[in-house]
């Protein structure tokens, strides 16, 4: 279940331009979209299929994504510069807005992460399969060089938000494919069903809502926006094709490690 990347003409920032880039990535170089946004976890995970050790694995590691993006975003506003000039509608103060709207939701996201994890028995520390101890795997650490090398000094701005855009679109896609997975046929639709979940019901009762929200949806489209913002003003100074090729390596690699960020249900 993919979400229509024009479903918004316009954001609390003001009009919206024509989306030149995110349409443009999605449309042309859309192969593996369905693979991130599809897992056989994210179908499971409707379908309250998926146990506590199963999440309990995959939760620790996107803690650990999530401290990443707090460094991330950290960086991303170290390198912002902003104008001189009274007034908040330049492009960089909406920016910044917006980093500092991601860096706020993200904290409140670890605090929600351990307060889940503590109501119902998970352990934010579980190695996953086949490593003896707890550490980042291989696309978690995948991600957590895209973070520095998008925030690092040689990285343009569009560069870096293009990475912040691509990762929330993908995980808020995911998880509609999640949500829309409880409403199959061969899922039972009462609450009283939800007791009988293998994980307690933490991902259908607390996480898949609280990762379909209105204002997670509304935060995606506004990234949107600005990404499509900057990239019009990139065009008018004829420097968007220059910045395009390295646009479409980095949602290439976000598709990638997405599709690997999910648990392999059959290894389990």
């Amino acid at each position: 279940m993919e979400i229509q990347a024009d479903r918004a003409s316009s954001t609390s920032h003001g009009s919206r331009r024509s989306p030149i880039l995110t349409n443009w990535l999605m449309r042309n170089h859309g192969e593996g979209y369905s693979a991130a946004t599809q897992a056989p976890f994210l179908l499971a995970a409707g379908l309250g299929q998926v146990d506590k050790k199963t999440l309990s694995q995959w939760l620790s590691q996107d803690r650990l994504y999530a401290q990443g993006y707090v460094r991330f975003i950290g960086m991303m506003l170290s390198k912002m510069r902003l104008p001189t000039t009274p007034g908040t509608t330049n492009v960089q103060w909406q920016v910044t807005d917006m980093l500092i709207s991601a860096l706020t939701n993200i904290r409140r996201e670890l605090l929600f992460f351990e307060d889940v994890a503590e109501r119902y028995g998970l352990d934010l520390e579980t190695p996953w399969p086949g490593e003896g101890t707890f550490a980042p795997t291989t696309t978690t650490r995948g991600y957590l060089d895209l973070f520095m090398n998008a925030a690092s000094p040689g990285a343009s701005l569009l560069e870096s938000m293009v990475v912040l855009w691509a990762t929330e679109k993908c995980y808020y896609s995911a998880w509609h494919y999640a949500l829309y997975s409880m409403s199959r046929p061969e899922q039972p639709g009462n609450k009283e069903s939800k007791l009988a979940d293998a994980d307690g019901a933490a991902l259908r009762r607390e996480l898949i809502t609280n990762w379909t929200s209105d204002e997670f949806r509304d935060f995606v489209l506004q990234l949107e926006a600005l990404v499509d913002e900057l990239a019009s003003i990139e065009e008018e100074k004829n420097n968007l094709d220059e910045q395009k090729p390295r646009c479409v390596e980095i949602w290439k690699q976000v598709l990638w490690l997405e599709a690997r960020f999910w648990p392999a249900l059959e290894e389990q």
